[in-house]
């Protein structure tokens, strides 16, 4: 039973009063004076300090009051004395010990606080699991995260609150458990792929063990959303770096890059490539006559039709304004001069054909000159070298506009 303030009171004023009786009354009542420390002792822990005090001092006079008049003699003015100086002293220390252990307790509560006011309002979600697993504890941000309310999720299991990770996510906190070792940075994503989190698992140690499994969770969905479109942009940066925007055919980079491979395949293998070089003839007609617009469209196309003429595994490329190069790759020696013509027969072929451009339509002729490896360079550079003269060799072709 609990006793209100003024019930405290009361018996700090009745209790000095009946022990005084007793001891002035009863034949041996001097003998009951000693129960005065436990009154002091009683009243210095329940009661404020003040009161304390003043009860402890209505004691010491109750008691000096009533054993002076039953016996005057200094034997029992001694005894007074000492037990005055007992009281005081059992009041004063445990004054003492009381205010400490306040502080104590104060600095608890405050930690308390803390470590509550930073549970509840983290951004992260934070739960506390028991050793069936089941939450206890769970703060407002894990509860949004499960897209539930917190009552929904305190005692029941991660399966139950969980069911498409749950297993999986219990097998791992039972191992916490098992173990006392924590597992951090699971990701987890959610059903439909688009909420991503990170969880992690550690041991709550207790006076005789493992006590449970404490739960972070982290929404990382942002992250993995800037990491996708950092993904995307290099990417693109990727192709950007390594091709023609206008047309989509490698660049002269990426054209480097397939003939020096080319060119080790071939030393490797003992096997020939080609370098085929093309200039449009007098396109700067095209854009003087017509506009960049109509000149544009122009290269497009004949990127098409050069793709079409060549093999599937040559590398096509725009290296300039109106030149192309194409890679003949892994042929064989023997008969590498008449799969090189062969692949210029359709291009020509492809080229000659008429171009419609707008409301008009172009006839094109290109200079094609060709290199191969190893009969007319033994590296990359001197065999685009002279696949380049040849080009310019047998430019006599024209451009006409019907």
């Amino acid at each position: 039973m609990t006793l209100s303030s003024g019930q405290r009171i009361g018996l700090a004023l009745v209790i000095p009063g009946v022990l005084a009786t007793l001891v002035y009354e009863l034949p041996h009542g001097l003998t009951l004076a000693p129960l005065a420390i436990l009154f002091v002792l009683y009243a210095a822990f329940v009661s404020p300090p003040r009161a304390a005090v003043l009860a402890t001092a209505w004691m010491v006079a109750a008691l000096g009051v009533a054993m002076l008049v039953r016996n005057p003699a200094v034997t029992v003015l001694e005894f007074w004395v000492l037990l005055t100086a007992a009281q005081v002293g059992v009041l004063s220390t445990v004054s003492v010990m009381r205010a400490r252990l306040g502080r104590v307790v104060e600095r608890e509560q405050l930690a308390r606080a803390e470590i509550d006011a930073l549970f509840e309002y983290a951004p992260a979600g934070f739960g506390f699991l028991d050793r069936a697993l089941r939450h206890v504890h769970v703060n407002g941000a894990l509860a949004e995260i499960m897209e539930l309310q917190p009552q929904e999720i305190l005692g029941r299991t991660l399966t139950e609150v969980a069911p498409v990770h749950g297993q999986a996510l219990e097998a791992l906190a039972r191992g916490v458990l098992e173990s006392g070792e924590p597992v951090l940075g699971i990701e987890v994503a959610s059903s439909n792929g688009r909420q991503h989190h990170i969880v992690s698992y550690y041991p709550v140690p207790g006076p005789e063990g493992l006590i449970g499994v404490g739960t972070a969770v982290t929404d990382v969905t942002h992250l993995k959303d800037v990491e996708r479109r950092l993904e995307e942009t290099n990417r693109s940066l990727a192709v950007l770096a390594t091709t023609d925007a206008l047309t989509e055919l490698p660049n002269r980079r990426l054209f480097g890059e397939q003939l020096d491979l080319a060119f080790a395949r071939a030393r490797r293998g003992g096997l020939a490539l080609a370098v085929l070089c093309i200039d449009l003839d007098n396109f700067k007609v095209v854009n003087d006559s017509l506009g960049h617009a109509y000149g544009d469209q122009l290269l497009v196309e004949i990127a098409r039709r050069l793709r079409t003429g060549a093999r599937e595994t040559d590398v096509v490329a725009r290296i300039g304004g109106d030149e192309f190069v194409i890679l003949l790759a892994d042929l064989d020696v023997q008969s590498a001069a008449v799969s090189v013509q062969a692949v210029v027969d359709r291009i020509r072929g492809l080229l000659a054909e008429a171009f419609a451009v707008g409301p008009v339509e172009l006839k094109v002729d290109a200079s094609i000159g060709t290199a191969i490896y190893p009969f007319d360079s033994r590296d990359p550079r001197g065999l685009l070298a002279v696949a380049d003269a040849a080009m310019y060799a047998g430019k006599t072709a024209f451009v006409r506009i019907a």
